[in-house]
Protein backbone atom coordinates (compact mmCIF):
# COMPACT_ATOMS: atom_id res chain seq x y z
CA UNK A 1 0.00 0.00 0.00
CA UNK A 2 2.89 2.37 0.66
CA UNK A 3 4.32 2.00 -2.90
CA UNK A 4 1.09 2.96 -4.75
CA UNK A 5 0.64 6.00 -2.49
CA UNK A 6 4.26 7.09 -3.07
CA UNK A 7 3.90 6.67 -6.85
CA UNK A 8 0.70 8.75 -6.84
CA UNK A 9 2.37 11.56 -4.85
CA UNK A 10 5.43 11.59 -7.12
CA UNK A 11 3.32 11.77 -10.28
CA UNK A 12 1.29 14.68 -8.89
CA UNK A 13 4.50 16.49 -7.87
CA UNK A 14 6.15 15.97 -11.27
CA UNK A 15 3.02 17.07 -13.13
CA UNK A 16 2.87 20.28 -11.08
CA UNK A 17 6.46 21.16 -12.09
CA UNK A 18 5.83 21.09 -15.84
CA UNK A 19 5.85 24.70 -17.14
CA UNK A 20 3.01 26.06 -19.23
CA UNK A 21 4.16 25.84 -22.84
CA UNK A 22 1.30 27.82 -24.34
CA UNK A 23 1.93 30.64 -26.81
CA UNK A 24 3.34 33.86 -25.42
CA UNK A 25 1.15 36.91 -25.85
CA UNK A 26 2.31 39.63 -28.25
CA UNK A 27 4.11 42.59 -26.69
CA UNK A 28 1.86 45.41 -25.59
CA UNK A 29 1.83 48.44 -27.85
CA UNK A 30 3.30 51.51 -26.23
CA UNK A 31 1.35 54.72 -26.64
CA UNK A 32 3.60 57.32 -28.23
CA UNK A 33 3.25 61.01 -27.56
CA UNK A 34 3.04 63.43 -30.48
CA UNK A 35 6.69 64.38 -29.93
CA UNK A 36 7.82 60.74 -29.78
CA UNK A 37 6.02 59.92 -33.07
CA UNK A 38 8.41 62.32 -34.82
CA UNK A 39 11.32 59.95 -34.12
CA UNK A 40 9.74 56.78 -35.57
CA UNK A 41 11.69 55.65 -38.63
CA UNK A 42 15.27 55.48 -39.92
CA UNK A 43 17.67 58.28 -38.93
CA UNK A 44 21.18 58.62 -40.38
CA UNK A 45 24.09 60.89 -39.49
CA UNK A 46 25.75 61.72 -42.81
CA UNK A 47 29.54 61.74 -42.59
CA UNK A 48 32.23 63.03 -44.95
CA UNK A 49 32.17 61.19 -48.24
CA UNK A 50 28.40 60.74 -48.14
CA UNK A 51 28.42 57.66 -45.91
CA UNK A 52 26.64 57.51 -42.62
CA UNK A 53 25.26 55.47 -39.79
CA UNK A 54 22.39 55.79 -37.40
CA UNK A 55 19.38 53.97 -36.03
CA UNK A 56 15.89 52.85 -37.00
CA UNK A 57 13.34 53.54 -34.27
CA UNK A 58 10.14 51.49 -34.39
CA UNK A 59 6.73 52.52 -33.03
CA UNK A 60 6.79 49.55 -30.63
CA UNK A 61 9.85 50.97 -28.83
CA UNK A 62 12.43 48.69 -30.43
CA UNK A 63 15.51 50.04 -32.21
CA UNK A 64 18.09 48.74 -34.69
CA UNK A 65 21.45 50.08 -35.84
CA UNK A 66 21.92 51.31 -39.42
CA UNK A 67 25.36 50.71 -40.97
CA UNK A 68 27.02 50.43 -37.55
CA UNK A 69 28.09 46.87 -36.72
CA UNK A 70 29.73 48.01 -33.46
CA UNK A 71 26.46 49.17 -31.88
CA UNK A 72 23.45 47.05 -30.95
CA UNK A 73 20.37 49.11 -30.12
CA UNK A 74 17.55 47.31 -28.35
CA UNK A 75 15.00 50.00 -27.46
CA UNK A 76 14.25 53.73 -27.33
CA UNK A 77 11.91 56.26 -25.73
CA UNK A 78 11.44 60.03 -25.75
CA UNK A 79 10.78 62.00 -22.56
CA UNK A 80 11.51 65.49 -21.21
CA UNK A 81 13.21 66.66 -24.42
CA UNK A 82 15.61 63.73 -24.42
CA UNK A 83 15.91 60.74 -26.72
CA UNK A 84 16.83 57.70 -24.62
CA UNK A 85 18.58 54.91 -26.53
CA UNK A 86 19.23 51.54 -24.96
CA UNK A 87 22.27 49.63 -26.20
CA UNK A 88 23.17 46.01 -25.48
CA UNK A 89 26.75 44.88 -24.94
CA UNK A 90 28.03 41.36 -24.43
CA UNK A 91 30.12 41.11 -21.26
CA UNK A 92 31.46 37.56 -20.91
CA UNK A 93 28.41 35.31 -21.06
CA UNK A 94 25.97 38.05 -20.04
CA UNK A 95 24.29 40.83 -22.00
CA UNK A 96 24.48 44.24 -20.32
CA UNK A 97 22.04 46.96 -21.38
CA UNK A 98 22.71 50.66 -20.94
CA UNK A 99 20.20 53.47 -21.44
CA UNK A 100 21.62 56.87 -22.35
CA UNK A 101 19.60 60.07 -22.64
CA UNK A 102 20.55 62.59 -25.32
CA UNK A 103 19.18 66.13 -25.49
CA UNK A 104 17.65 66.78 -28.91
CA UNK A 105 16.70 69.87 -30.91
CA UNK A 106 14.36 69.37 -33.84
CA UNK A 107 15.53 71.33 -36.90
CA UNK A 108 12.66 70.53 -39.28
CA UNK A 109 10.46 67.60 -40.38
CA UNK A 110 13.45 65.58 -41.59
CA UNK A 111 16.36 66.40 -39.28
CA UNK A 112 17.35 66.93 -35.66
CA UNK A 113 20.42 67.65 -33.56
CA UNK A 114 21.40 65.20 -30.85
CA UNK A 115 23.81 66.20 -28.08
CA UNK A 116 25.70 63.38 -26.40
CA UNK A 117 26.29 63.65 -22.67
CA UNK A 118 29.07 66.08 -21.82
CA UNK A 119 29.37 67.50 -25.34
CA UNK A 120 28.35 70.87 -26.78
CA UNK A 121 28.84 69.62 -30.36
CA UNK A 122 25.70 68.01 -31.74
CA UNK A 123 25.38 65.18 -34.19
CA UNK A 124 22.86 65.98 -36.92
CA UNK A 125 20.57 63.13 -37.99
CA UNK A 126 18.43 63.12 -41.13
CA UNK A 127 15.36 61.04 -41.86
CA UNK A 128 16.46 58.55 -44.50
CA UNK A 129 14.14 55.96 -45.99
CA UNK A 130 16.35 55.18 -49.01
CA UNK A 131 19.30 52.78 -48.91
CA UNK A 132 18.80 51.89 -45.25
CA UNK A 133 20.78 48.82 -44.17
CA UNK A 134 19.68 47.43 -40.82
CA UNK A 135 22.31 45.56 -38.79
Amino acid sequence: MFKPLMIALLSVTLTACVPDTGPTPPPAETALTKEAKYFVGPWVQVLLGGTGSGFDLAADGSAKAIDDPQTIYSSWRFADGKLYLTTANTVGNAIKTTETGHRVEIIDETSFRMFTQGSDWPRVYHYNSADVKLQ
